[in-house]
C-alpha cells in the first residue's frame, strides 16, 4: 500500500530535475562562471557571445598535449574565442585569439554541428547538440566578422612588418618605436 506513494514521490522527483535540466540556460554564464571571466577579460575586451556546448576537442601539435572536455562554454569576445569547464567558477580550458585563427568551419550533422577552428598546427572541433544546435548556425559567420574588426585594429610594424594594436608605442617583436 505504502509503495504507490514511494513510486509517486520517486516520479514526481525524477520529472522535476528533469524540469530543470531542460530550462537550464544554455545561452546565459552562470553567475560563478560569469563573475571569474570578468575578472579574466582585459578592460578593452566585450563579452559576445555564449553558448554550452556538447564536447570541446583540442587537437594539438603533439598528440600527447590533445584534450577532450565534455560539456563546455563557448565563449565568444572581440579579442578571442575562449573555451571554459561548465563548473562552479571559471576554469579555462582553451584560449583562441583572433589573430591566431586560419580557418572557421561549421559542418551540420544528423545529431550534432561542429565548429572546427583552425590555428597554426592546431585544430579546435566544438560540437553542439539539442537546443544549442539550433544557437550555433551562423556562429562561423559571426567569428569572422568579428576576427575581421579585431584585425582592422592592428597595423604593421614599419621595420619588421609584423602585426601590432593600434596605438602602440613599441613593436612587440623588434622594438622599434612605432
Amino acid at each position: 500500500m505504502f509503495r504507490i506513494p514511494l513510486i509517486s514521490k520517486i516520479t514526481n522527483g525524477l520529472q522535476n530535475y528533469f524540469n530543470k535540466l531542460d530550462n537550464q540556460n544554455i545561452t546565459e554564464l552562470p553567475f560563478g562562471i560569469k563573475s571569474g571571466l570578468t575578472k579574466y577579460l582585459s578592460h578593452d575586451e566585450e563579452l559576445l557571445f555564449t553558448l554550452r556546448g556538447f564536447r570541446a576537442i583540442y587537437k594539438a601539435p603533439r598528440w600527447i598535449d590533445s584534450n577532450t572536455f565534455f560539456n563546455s562554454w563557448f565563449i565568444l569576445t572581440n579579442k578571442r574565442i575562449i573555451i571554459a569547464k561548465n563548473s562552479s567558477s571559471f576554469k579555462r580550458f582553451r584560449d583562441i585569439p583572433h589573430n591566431k585563427i586560419s580557418q572557421i568551419d561549421y559542418e551540420t550533422g544528423l545529431l550534432e554541428s561542429k565548429l572546427i577552428i583552425h590555428s597554426p598546427r592546431t585544430v579546435d572541433i566544438i560540437e553542439f547538440i539539442g537546443e544549442a544546435r539550433k544557437h550555433s548556425e551562423g556562429l562561423d559567420h559571426k567569428i569572422h566578422e568579428t576576427k575581421e574588426e579585431a584585425i582592422s585594429d592592428m597595423v604593421f610594424c614599419s621595420r619588421c612588418e609584423s602585426k601590432m594594436p593600434k596605438g602602440s608605442k613599441f613593436c612587440s617583436e623588434c622594438g622599434v618605436r612605432a
